[in-house]
């Protein structure tokens, strides 16, 4: 039996209790000591290792949360208070909501087993290997940040990603862009205006809502794209920074013919 007293770091005093048990096994615990002075502490550490070497000891078990009871806490305290940006967060809650949680939500963070990883996998086998790899994805961060936070003491499973075949991206043909170009002008000019947004800005559609007249330099012919629009929640675009690119001749002439009053955005609905 060992009993040591040392200064606890937030005042008062530390109790380093070892002893052993009935059953031969070490144990080992350290308390802050609910005493002034060092020789009382001394005296109540005496006393507790006297009761665990009669009474024994029942290690305490942490109340582990399920993934459905944890997901709260990773969404607010993990995804928002790091500032993701909205779409990433949504797409994180419906990988979740349709995935994650009807198969594991019940469980135990650290009841999570390398079975249920692959039974996962064999669920969205229907899927292309990068939307599995992105359910994978978020159930590999909730699982590192719950350790991170002592929630559970280390990864109950491996989370290995599926192999994914790079496709070579496909782009429109210059007579199909221009077949393209040509009808969305004879359905309305806002039209128009978006898909030479697109074919020859490269706006993503966020990017295309959130545009504002104060993003367009006229004079020297560039647009800047500031912010991103997803589902009314405005945030920094793809890449986390904003960027200029040139207008074309054809995209200027629409901006200045889409000119109103009714805002600071480019596009409105009617």
């Amino acid at each position: 039996m060992s009993v040591k007293v040392r200064p606890y770091r937030r005042g008062g005093w530390e109790v380093d209790v070892q002893v052993r048990l009935v059953d031969g096994t070490m144990y080992r615990e350290r308390r802050k000591a609910p005493c002034p002075s060092k020789a009382a502490a001394k005296r109540w550490g005496e006393e507790r290792a006297n009761f665990l070497v009669r009474q024994g000891c029942k290690p305490e078990r942490k109340e582990i949360p399920t993934l459905e009871e944890f997901k709260p806490r990773f969404i607010s305290g993990y995804c928002v208070a790091n500032r993701q940006k909205p779409s990433g967060i949504d797409n994180k809650q419906t990988y979740l909501r349709l995935w994650l949680e009807p198969l594991m939500g019940k469980k135990p963070l650290d009841r999570i087993t390398d079975e249920d990883v692959q039974r996962l996998k064999a669920k969205m086998q229907h899927l292309s290997p990068k939307t599995a790899n992105n359910a994978l994805t978020v159930l590999a961060k909730m699982l590192r940040v719950a350790v991170e936070w002592k929630v559970i003491d280390r990864m109950p499973a491996t989370v290995r990603l599926l192999k994914v075949t790079h496709n070579e991206m496909e782009f429109y043909e210059e007579s199909d862009l221009e077949r393209l170009v040509e009808a969305a002008g004879k359905v309305d000019p806002l039209a128009h205006l978006a898909v030479l947004l697109g074919a020859d800005a490269g706006l993503r559609m966020g990017e295309m809502i959130a545009l504002e007249w104060s993003d367009m330099d006229f004079r020297r012919n560039l647009l800047t794209v500031a912010r991103n629009d997803w589902r009314g929640k405005v945030g920094l675009p793809k890449g986390g920074k904003s960027r200029k690119v040139p207008m074309t001749r054809r995209l200027a002439a629409a901006l200045s013919a889409a000119r109103h009053l009714r805002g600071p955005r480019v596009l409105y609905r009617p």
